[in-house]
């Protein structure tokens, strides 16, 4: 799968998965001596030993003596242990050869002839992770198992597959991973289709992936890291089955190969069976690799790309700027200075980001640094840029960096975000799967510089550069490697409206010529070829195979969780106080949750803004600069967000602001002075920085979701599952993006009425009635904790709370299509358990992978060329998700087709329990102390104890194929009360109406114009029949003779009277200073005054000339922009 990875220092996540299972003893594990230095164990010879501080683990650097392969042992206490293999591999052409490669070498292999082995073993083996990725300059296969005999399996697996597999003997895998041509019938349309193929399509649409891409085409003309790794879906079509062999030929072979073990294993097993199984038969053999490295370029250059996007696309703004330098020669030390540049260069305090916020050239600036090629490159981007800007944003960006090397770096800012970067470091083992992750990120780093010691230097470097921080060492790198850098380019990916039409019709007809110029053996020769691979894609694998991949049984699976200890104390006012003792030595979690039940509907996206807000405005005692600088200092990972606390079945919920961070506990007092100055004495009286703050967030919603779709089709569908996701989907979703953009032309217009809003939210949430407060850290702190958040609780007032009904909030429609900019689809189906007829269980886990591996996978994915699925039971509700689709009604049909598969499915107990090891042992991955103590106090809030934990695990366990067949019913009941949405194409939606009760369009301005029906379709978006509403309402009226005329084109008059009514029935009279209209004597007498009132009072503007046009007919924008007038007028901003 494909990924650009990134190292970042600062890479400690708080998860929220999972449970960790109980440790029988609490002895001090006794892990493997290691070799020494010169030492062979089975042909493998020990070079370096070392020590990787920033995990607290000891490495050997081993050398196999035959074939020269690599292997890099990191030992740690860790039981989530991973294995990876890795090797390099350039991408010499844009035909995606290396991406298709991984899909297919996990396809099968000569041990395991099986279609689909990744498949298997990912839901069928106690496997944590399992997965593939295909980078620049590296393709890296890991895996990772709580147990180390399934983990030695897993790794025997994986090296049978990248060294020997079945490609070679079956064409079939390269014809589904990366393109064919498909003819159902001699009369069907020729058509292309792949899995690869189907993936880059939908990666592709991507403004920044493409623009990423861009970048490389700049900066390295000619060069192989110009190439897109992933495959351009133009050019995967031209790549060859012998060429993908050859490919596989000329990197796939030990002496080109690293491999990694992580965690507390018996090393000298793998060696063992590494050597005698796999590289006794190979020789060494001298792999020379192009990177396409080339010498720096002496003149910076400008280059302009065209994005395709639909002909209805508003691209006002859209533009992506990227000002690019190529890094040649970096040091690993100025490697790890960069970062921290690039960190302080970031900080919305830095006079670079200042800058770019005075300018208003863009929606959102950011800094970064791509790692991932030969020569990393640097890259200062503009997202929803204004083009005309492009050179005031080069300017703005060389007077910054010039800057940097004149007066140098803000100490304060600096030493703070060394700070930050040694807390994270410090609290990298809570992050899930540490091992994969540190592997892939020294396979990257291996195959760049042929060192494996990056994260072994890395806290030496750190002391180092912080003992040069003082001798400018910062600013010199500025001027090395950038201000002095003129291998750099200014980069602009422009969209083009109507270019995705005209590249859809040229490859239609591309298609339809080929076709043409068949002879009809040719034709019957690809409709021969479609069904075959149609056949051999339905065959099952043979089940003792299978069989071979498991080394740990289900009945042996131990039902344990580990519990902490939650203590809680009852204050006044409902104030609950929660601790958690967690095995850390001095980092404490803390989090402060302020009961927000009484903010009304109507305030709601004004509570989002609010909270966004707090940390990033002046207070009393700090400007935000100085306030930035001291939050990275001491709130390590902080969050200033609008949360909720649902209980039971979701419809009951609590809706907070989540204060929460992390930080050194002898600097608590500190952290918590800083927490109450934000809450207390936040100043929201600054226009500008609000102005800046509505633009980066409506930039950054907006490209969520058109870059990542699933994310707006998620929060849409669930919507209608209960009352806390139809919260969390009107106050973070598409209502919220449109408020954003409300909010900026009001804060144009009248900023006094939007600073009073956030003030009077601000009155209203400071009130600790009902406030939670959480703390996680060592036993001995949590008196400290209870101290200092006392002094807040002493300063804050207590008011009475009168709770707001959230069931009122319109929900989406219950069938609905969302059209964006975007190749593929993104299909969903969803229903709560309550709709399904049922109640949840653990037994529904296993019975989601065997659904997915046996049913959905197989005919949407391999048979329909969809890059991915998703099938998951939550605790709520049931969903099935089409990721990158070239369907949607296929796939619906798919899905209607489960509760038959379920009943007729051949499956036995033995079979099934493989599904229940994999289920298993995903609830039971580690976590770190601090994430499974937070994650604690969280489901305690939520009503769930440690028993609702066990009684899962036995669920799993026991689960059978009687509950299997089951199930059957309760799909049955999913397909007759689910929720269908699809996020996608307009062509595909368009084509598939029949489907949608609603459908509308993101980012996109139709410029069709609507009838009387469809505006109150769109103004009451969520009402069920709103056309009626509307009728009974008194805004759609009638002739007397019982006609509406809803399919009418609606006119600007028309507009204008219903404008009119809405205002009315809100007890507002639009008027204000009259204004002369130009065309007023064309007006109708019965519109005239609507008109007036409308133009009046600003809710409508005249065009140039002064005219109205009254008998226009009125667009989907015009609608938007009247209806945010209207609103700001209605709420009083």
């Amino acid at each position: 799968m494909k990924k650009i990875i990134s190292l970042t220092l600062a890479i400690v996540l708080l998860m929220s998965m999972g449970v960790q299972l109980n440790a029988a003893n609490t002895e001090e594990i006794q892990l493997h001596q290691l070799p020494e230095v010169g030492q062979v164990i089975s042909g493998f010879r020990a070079e370096e030993i070392g020590y990787m501080e920033i995990v607290n683990a000891k490495t050997v650097l081993f050398e196999h003596e035959k074939t020269g392969a690599k292997l890099f042992y990191i030992q740690s206490k860790d039981i989530d242990r991973s294995f990876e293999v890795a090797f390099r591999t350039p991408a010499v052409d844009n035909t995606g050869a290396n991406h298709i490669l991984e899909h297919i070498t996990i396809s099968g292999s000569k041990n395991y002839p099986m279609k689909n082995v990744l498949f298997t073993i990912l839901n069928q083996t106690y496997s944590t992770f399992i997965n593939a990725f295909t980078s620049p300059t590296v393709t890296s296969y890991p895996v990772s198992s709580m147990s180390e005999e399934q983990l030695l399996k897993l790794a025997e697996v994986y090296l049978d597959c990248v060294y020997h597999p079945s490609v070679y003997t079956d064409r079939n895998i390269f014809l589904r991973e990366a393109w064919r041509y498909e003819m159902t019938d001699t009369d069907a349309p020729l058509l292309i289709n792949g899995t690869v193929y189907n993936e880059m399509k939908g990666a592709m649409g991507d403004i920044s992936t493409a623009a990423l891409y861009n970048v490389l085409d700049a900066l390295f003309p000619n060069s192989f890291q110009a190439n897109n790794s992933g495959g351009d879906p133009e050019k995967i079509i031209d790549l060859t089955y012998e060429q993908l062999v050859q490919t596989h030929q000329n990197y796939y072979h030990p002496s080109n190969s690293l491999m990694i073990l992580y965690g507390d294993l018996d090393y000298s097993k793998f060696l063992e069976m590494i050597d005698e199984q796999y590289l006794q038969s190979f020789d060494r053999k001298d792999i020379q690799i192009n990177y396409g490295k080339i010498a720096p370029l002496q003149h910076k250059t400008e280059h302009t790309y065209k994005f395709p996007v639909t002909a209805d696309t508003n691209t006002e703004n859209m533009v992506q700027i990227d000002y690019a330098f190529a890094l040649t020669d970096v040091t690993e030390e100025d490697l790890v200075g960069l970062t921290i540049l690039v960190s302080v260069l970031n900080q919305d305090s830095s006079p670079l980001q200042q800058a770019f916020r005075e300018k208003q050239i863009g929606g959102r600036m950011s800094v970064s640094l791509v790692d991932s090629f030969v020569q990393p490159v640097l890259i200062f981007k503009a997202e929803n840029a204004d083009i005309g800007k492009k050179d005031a944003f080069q300017a703005l960006v060389d007077d910054g960096i010039r800057s940097v090397s004149t007066n140098g770096c803000d100490k304060n800012v600096v030493d703070a975000t060394l700070s930050s970067i040694k807390l994270s470091n410090s609290n990298l083992t809570e992050m899930t799967n540490l091992g994969i992750n540190l592997s892939l990120a020294t396979g990257v780093i291996w195959a760049n510089t042929g060192s494996v010691n990056y994260y072994n230097n890395l806290i030496q470097n750190l002391n180092s550069i912080t003992n040069k921080i003082g001798d400018r060492y910062l600013e010199d790198l500025n001027t090395k490697y950038i201000q002095n850098n003129n291998h750099a380019a200014l980069v602009l990916t422009v969209p083009e409206p109507g270019l995705t039409e005209q590249l859809a019709e040229q490859h239609q007809v591309y298609l339809a010529e080929l076709k043409a110029s068949m002879s009809l053996e040719e034709i019957e020769k690809i409709v021969s070829d479609t069904q075959a691979y149609n056949e051999w894609n339905s065959r099952e694998t043979d089940p003792a195979i299978v069989n071979q991949l498991q080394v740990v049984q289900a009945a042996d699976l131990p039902v344990e969780v580990k519990a902490y200890k939650i203590n809680e104390t009852e204050l006044e006012d409902g104030v609950r106080m929660l601790s958690t003792a967690a095995d850390v030595a001095e980092t404490g979690f803390t989090a402060l949750l302020l009961d927000t039940s009484a903010v009304p509907i109507e305030k709601l996206h004004w509570l989002q803004l609010y909270s966004g807000l707090l940390g990033k405005m002046d207070t009393e005692r700090y400007t935000k600069e100085q306030l930035g600088t001291l939050a990275i200092r001491y709130l390590n990972s902080a969050s200033f967000n609008l949360s909720t606390i649902p209980q039971d079945d979701w419809n009951t919920f609590t809706p907070v602001v989540n204060i929460s961070w992390m930080g050194l506990m002898e600097e608590y007092a500190d952290q918590m002075e800083l927490v109450t100055e934000i809450l207390l004495h936040t100043q929201f009286t600054d226009v500008d920085t609000i102005i800046n703050h509505v633009k980066q967030q409506s930039s950054s919603l907006k490209n969520m979701f058109i870059n990542n779709p699933v994310n707006l089709l998620i929060v849409r569908n669930m919507a209608n599952q209960n009352a806390c996701s139809n919260y969390q989907n009107y106050v973070s979703g598409m209502d919220y993006y449109s408020f954003l953009t409300q909010v900026e032309q009001a804060l144009q217009t009248s900023p006094d009425a939007v600073l009073t809003e956030l003030e009077s939210l601000h009155q209203l949430v400071l009130n600790k009635t009902n406030m939670i407060t959480m703390f996680t850290g060592n036993e001995s702190n949590i008196g400290k904790y209870e101290e200092e958040v006392g002094k807040l609780l002493d300063t804050l007032p207590a008011k009475a709370i009168v709770a707001q009904d959230y069931t009122q909030i319109p929900a989406p429609a219950r069938k609905e299509g969302i059209t964006i900019n975007t190749a593929v689809q993104y299909n969903m189906i969803s229903a709560d358990y309550e709709s399904m007829g049922t109640t949840y269980s653990g037994k529904f886990i296993p019975i989601a992978l065997v659904i997915s591996e046996n049913y959905i996978t197989p005919r949407i994915r391999f048979g329909y060329g969809a890059y991915d699925n998703i099938v998951n039971f939550s605790s709520t509700s049931f969903m099935m998700i089409s990721y990158r689709d070239p369907n949607i009604r296929e796939t619906l049909e798919v899905y209607k087709g489960l509760p038959e598969f379920i009943r007729t499915l051949d499956i036995t107990q033995e079979e099934l329990d493989r599904y229940i090891l994999k289920a298993f042992s995903t609830f039971t991955q580690p976590e770190g102390e601090i994430t499974g103590a937070v994650n604690t106090m969280n489901n305690y809030l939520m009503g769930k104890t440690v028993e609702d934990r066990l009684k899962i695990l036995e669920e799993i366990k026991s689960t059978t194929v009687s509950d299997l067949r089951d199930s059957a019913a309760m799909f049955e009941a999913l397909l007759a009360n689910g929720i269908w949405s699809t996020v996608g194409s307009a062509e595909k939606i368009e084509a598939n109406l029949d489907l949608y009760e609603t459908v509308m369009a993101f980012g996109q301005e139709p410029s069709e114009p609507v009838t009387r029906a469809q505006f109150f379709e769109l103004i009451l978006s969520g009402v069920p029949e709103p056309v009626e509403v509307a009728k009974q309402m008194g805004l759609l009226l009638g002739d007397g003779e019982g006609n509406y005329h809803e399919d009418e084109k609606l006119t600007m008059e028309q507009l204008a009277v219903i404008i009119n009514r809405l205002a009315d029935m809100n007890g507002m009279k639009l008027t204000g200073e009259a204004v002369a209209i130009s065309d007023e004597a064309d007006i109708s007498p019965w519109a005239l005054e609507s008109v007036q009132n409308l133009v009046s009072s600003g809710v409508s503007k005249l065009d140039a000339d002064g005219n109205y046009n009254p008998k226009g007919e009125v667009t989907e924008s015009i609608i938007q922009s009247i209806m945010n007038e209207l609103m700001m007028k209605l709420t009083g901003a």
